[in-house]
């Protein structure tokens, strides 16, 4: 019984000390790959002003160059970018190709320099992801250990994209299984995700943050209240 317990632990031992080690490399690198990333956008950004025209006629053109790229070189990287990070880790163990990184982000620097509505969380969250299944395959990973690092990756790529560890965690090890949490890929997603941050912030990626008020003295305002409820079973009944 001892020996079973002291195996037991040091087994627990090591694959805690595994996970730890491979998610704190995971979360330099893709910070390293995400502070790139929005350094590129931030010159593409800023140099609009030399353009002799406005930058948005440009628009038609980036946007087929971009689906020309995509569709040419990978096309899973087609899409906001968080579909398909779901659909690798639900479908295939996390699989991404290595492609899926410069393609990304190339079309995501050009759409947004010519003015095409598209965010950030997206383009981080697959080149995070596809970083990691990179990675996985260099080490020879099993299909679930890839699995996780993948979730590693994405919750490093949403932090070091947003300034946000806690909430890159929890977007990696929730939101790809709604309303389920990966207990076993929780830690390493936190240590992924601040890795990522620090290491951002370090290479001087600069984060903007609201400061929220929050009054404990909250007046009932009683016919807003009755308002906002009648509101919304009206527009229950009109969405049925």
């Amino acid at each position: 019984m001892i020996r079973k317990h002291i195996t037991e632990q040091t087994a627990i031992f090591f694959s805690v000390t595994k996970w730890v080690v491979l998610s704190s490399f995971v979360g330099v690198m893709i910070g390293a790959i995400v502070t790139l990333f929005l350094k590129i956008l931030q010159i593409a950004e800023t140099s609009r002003s030399d353009i002799p025209f406005s930058y948005y006629y440009l628009l038609p053109f980036a946007l087929f160059l971009t689906v020309w790229i995509v569709r040419k070189f990978a096309p899973n990287a087609e899409g906001h970018g968080t579909e398909k990070v779901i659909e690798a880790v639900h479908k295939r163990y996390g699989q991404i190709d290595i492609a899926v990184i410069p393609v990304k982000l190339f079309a995501t620097v050009l759409t947004i320099f010519a003015g095409g509505s598209v965010g950030k969380e997206g383009p981080g969250a697959q080149i995070g992801a596809g970083a990691a299944s990179w990675l996985s395959d260099i080490l020879k990973f099993s299909p679930e250990d890839r699995k996780k690092l993948v979730i590693c990756g994405i919750s490093a790529g949403f932090a070091s994209v947003f300034g946000t560890p806690i909430a890159g965690a929890i977007f990696g090890v929730e939101v790809l299984i709604i309303g389920v949490i990966l207990y076993d890929v929780l830690l390493p997603s936190f240590i992924a995700g601040f890795a990522a941050f620090t290491t951002a912030q370090f290479l001087g990626v600069e984060y903007t943050y609201f400061d929220v008020h929050f009054y404990q003295n909250i007046s009932l305002d009683i016919p807003l209240i009755l308002q906002v409820v009648a509101a919304g079973l009206f527009f229950g009944f009109i969405s049925d």
